[in-house]
Order: C-alpha cells, then sequence, then structure tokens
C-alpha cells in the first residue's frame, strides 16, 4: 500500500517544479520556507532536498537573513538571539561545512573557500550566542573564561542557549582549519556542554550525548580512556533516542573509528545508520535524511579516511 505522506510530498514538489517559472522569487523562498520548518508529519522537506537541495538552501538562507534582521531592531532580545544563532548553525553546518567537505577532497583551494565562508557564518553564530546568555546572567563571559566555573548560573530551560552556543562554538573551530584563535577556544565547548548535561542529560533525545561523542575524542584534556567514554555516550545516545536517530552511528564512524583506523567498526556503523528508517521519528526526519546522505557518502569514499 502507498505511502500516502510520500505521494503527497511528491505532488507538491512536482506540481511546484511545473509552476516554478511563473512564480517570484520571494514567494518560493517563503512557500519552502513553510515546509522546512512545519512539524507536519507529511512534510515534502526531505523530497524537496531530493529534487532540488538548492531551493532548501535558499530557504534556511532565507530565515537566517530574517533572524539578523530581527537582531538588529533588537540586539538585547535573548530569544531573538538564540533563534540566530540556531539558524546560522544549522545552516553553516547542513549546508557549507557539508559541501566543503566533499568539494575539498577534489580541490582543495575551492574547499578552503568555502570553509572560510562557513567560518563567518559560525563567528557570528557564537557572538549571538554568547550575547543571549549575557543578557540573561551577568556573570557569564567570566563563567565562561573559566573564573567562576562553580557558579550555578543556569537552568532547566537554558538547555538550548547552551547547546546552541557550543555548536556555534565547535562549528567555528572546525571550519577554521587548525586557527589556533578558535583552537584555544574548544575547552568552551566541553564547559557548555557539560553544563547542559547537569540540568538535563537526556535532552532533546540525546542530542547532548551525541555532542559528547565528538568533544570526547577532540577535547585538549582527553581521559585516558577515551574512547570507552565515547563509547558510553554513544549507547546513551540510541537509548535516549529510541534507536531512531542515525547521528549517533554516524558520530561514531567519525569521531571515533577514523581515529582508530578501524575501518570494520565504520562499516558496521555506517550500515547500521542506514538500516534506521528516517521516518520512525517525525522529530528527528530531516536530521536523519541528512545523517542518511552523510553516511552514504561516508561509505562511498571510505579509502580516503583509512590508510
Amino acid at each position: 500500500m502507498s505511502n500516502p505522506c510520500a505521494n503527497f510530498s511528491h505532488f507538491i514538489v512536482n506540481y511546484t517544479i511545473k509552476i516554478l517559472p511563473n512564480i517570484s522569487r520571494p514567494f518560493i523562498k517563503i512557500f519552502f520556507s513553510l515546509f522546512i520548518y512545519s512539524g507536519f508529519a507529511c512534510s515534502p522537506a526531505i523530497v524537496m532536498l531530493d529534487y532540488k537541495p538548492e531551493w532548501a538552501k535558499s530557504a534556511y538562507k532565507y530565515f537566517v537573513d530574517r533572524s539578523e534582521q530581527n537582531i538588529e531592531k533588537d540586539p538585547d532580545d535573548h530569544m531573538k538571539l538564540l533563534d540566530g544563532c540556531e539558524s546560522i548553525t544549522k545552516y553553516a553546518f547542513g549546508f557549507i561545512m557539508e559541501k566543503a567537505d566533499r568539494i575539498s577532497m577534489n580541490n582543495y583551494s575551492e574547499g578552503k573557500i568555502l570553509y572560510y565562508d562557513a567560518n563567518n557564518y559560525f563567528e557570528r553564530a557564537v557572538k549571538y550566542c554568547d550575547r543571549s546568555l549575557q543578557v540573561q546572567y551577568i556573570d557569564y563571559i567570566n563563567w565562561l573564561k573559566g573564573q567562576n566555573e562553580e557558579v550555578q548560573l543556569f537552568n532547566e530551560k537554558d538547555i538550548p542557549y547552551l547547546y546552541w552556543t557550543a555548536a556555534g562554538y565547535a562549528g567555528a573551530i572546525l571550519s577554521s582549519r587548525g586557527d589556533p584563535t578558535w583552537v584555544i577556544q574548544l575547552p568552551k565547548v566541553g564547559l557548555l556542554l557539560e553544563s547542559a548535561l547537569a540540568l538535563n542529560p537526556d535532552w532533546n533525545k540525546g542530542a547532548l550525548y551525541n555532542a559528547m561523542i565528538s568533544y570526547t575524542m577532540t577535547r585538549h584534556d582527553p581521559p585516558p580512556n577515551k574512547v570507552e567514554v565515547a563509547e558510553e555516550y554513544f549507547k546513551k545516545a540510541i537509548e535516549a533516542s529510541n534507536g531512531l536517530d542515525l547521528g549517533p552511528y554516524v558520530t561514531m564512524a567519525e569521531s571515533v573509528c577514523i581515529t582508530k583506523q578501524d575501518k570494520n567498526n565504520f562499516t558496521n556503523l555506517l550500515y547500521q545508520a542506514l538500516s534506521i528508517d528516517i521516518n520512525g521519528d517525525p522529530d528527528l526526519r530531516l536530521t536523519n535524511y541528512i545523517n542518511q546522505n552523510r553516511a552514504q557518502w561516508l561509505l562511498d569514499n571510505i579509502n580516503e579516511f583509512f590508510y
């Protein structure tokens, strides 16, 4: 029996392709933005990515621009600042960094330009996220510098702020390609994530556990058993998402298996990820779609990571 959601999604995309020449560009942006950010089970965002990835990129860019315009109007609104940080971070990771990773394998110079572009976005994301917490907590900047780590500034409502600030810093560090100015910021990522974990470790279906897998393997002060610690975070992430999130599998493959040069487990983890139904949890559908493509790309280029 055919899937009515899939049929509806394909109808929307096919119909829009036919009428596209007669629609103004601003309307196209708004139209697709509504689908990308909607929470409906029949959202055709994934199908749209299959048909025209550049439309999805354009729609996300529309939300980035809108978020930054809102911040310009009210630069001390912590919710608008958070929205700007989250929108920019998603856009830079999902579109610019992903493209840079792929292109740089064959064209280092072009990939470097894209990483530089992503770094500019992440730098703004960090500025917005830091400001979003600073306007709420006057001691935040000193705390972030490690001067008052023992002070309990936050509560559970602050987890999204801590998470997206950590993600912004992580993106800036990765896209800097080893720039010491950003590399020395790495401890801040851990401080932010660990503070969020202390408030609610299972938040957002294991998103914090997943982030800690990567951080554990790259932190400046790794535990001697960092692989075992990363594996524990992996197990917790799987449990928190009821095994429906592809992300932990992809993260383990990239962060742990490549570091250990464990090709067999790398392959096993990615095949496990690809066996998961990306529609199993509607809240994870879009990120699962992105991770599914990432897993397949990693497998297709496996010889680039193992020597």
